[in-house]
């Protein structure tokens, strides 16, 4: 099979440990995690020694040659185009978070050079947003999760973010490694496997970034669980979800939350915000923030 001029070609240069090398290396290692899923495994083929599809499978799928699909699973920085990075989610029958987690690392090969520029504090005009929603807990977060502020009512149902600076002023690294954080949430495995799920594919047009990547490795080197699950290759996108936790007093305490991405702010801060999901929940919730009222001022 011949490959197009137009379908991938060498990106220039970063033939080292360079950011595209790093691209390329999550794309492919992506690749092969949704090849190798048992789902794929091809009806009627008899007994096979793969699990999933093979590589030739996929190319001929993709109507691409086997030795340019060779060099994406093997994380050579190779630049695909959009119809082929199309091309290739139908192949590995890719969901709609997959499929577009795909285009974000594609795109990051592509791109010459990182994009994102850590942010390292909030506004003051942020902080002062949040700080109003005394109600409601509310924290702001950069591209790597770092909490860069959080509101009264974050820190009465959900602990102090400063208590241990590397642990508690991260929201993944407080899900796997703060032992209070584990013993808070009623249903923590399943609210850190979608974190991890959130940041994966909230990540994609980061992982060409030696600090996001560095995080990422840091972390799997600190919490085996947090290895595993990022290892899984889960996506899943933000949206509105439900958390159950124990209030301080030890009610069950149930809230919907989100993220968004406030406006005139740089491109990685969101802000997240939760509300009690019911009224019993908006009287645990009451209850909790008494300590915590308009007398109070918020720490800055």
């Amino acid at each position: 099979m011949v490959m197009p001029a137009s379908v991938a070609r060498k990106v220039p240069g970063d033939a080292g440990g360079g950011t595209t090398t790093l691209a390329a290396r999550a794309l492919g290692d992506f690749l092969r995690r949704m090849r190798s899923r048992p789902a794929l495994a091809v009806a009627g083929g008899g007994r096979r020694r793969v699990t999933g599809l093979r590589r030739e499978e996929v190319a001929v799928a993709a109507n691409i040659s086997i030795t340019w699909y060779t060099w994406l699973e093997q994380g050579r920085p190779v630049r695909t185009s959009p119809r082929t990075v199309r091309a290739l989610a139908r192949a590995l029958r890719l969901g709609e978070a997959e499929a577009a987690h795909l285009a974000r690392l594609a795109d990051a090969v592509a791109s010459a050079a990182p994009r994102w520029r850590r942010t390292a504090q909030a506004s003051p005009a942020l902080r002062a947003m949040v700080d109003g929603l005394r109600d409601s807990p509310a924290y702001v977060v950069n591209g790597r999760w770092d909490v860069l502020h959080a509101n009264a009512a974050a820190r009465a149902v959900l602990g102090s973010f400063e208590a241990t600076p590397g642990v508690t002023d991260n929201v993944l690294a407080r899900l796997f490694l703060d032992p209070g954080w584990r013993g808070r949430f009623l249903d923590w495995e399943a609210v850190a496997s979608s974190a991890v799920a959130q940041f994966r594919a909230a990540g994609g047009r980061l992982v060409a970034h030696p600090d996001w990547n560095a995080f990422v490795a840091d972390l799997a080197a600190r919490s085996p669980e947090f290895a595993h699950a990022w290892e899984s290759q889960a996506l899943a996108d933000a949206h509105l979800r439900r958390k159950r936790l124990a209030a301080p007093g030890g009610e069950p305490l149930e809230l919907l939350y989100a993220s968004f991405a406030p406006e005139g702010e740089p491109e990685d801060v969101r802000v997240v915000l939760y509300v009690p999901a019911d009224d019993a929940a908006r009287g645990v919730l009451a209850r909790a923030l008494r300590p915590f009222g308009p007398a109070r001022r918020p720490a800055r």
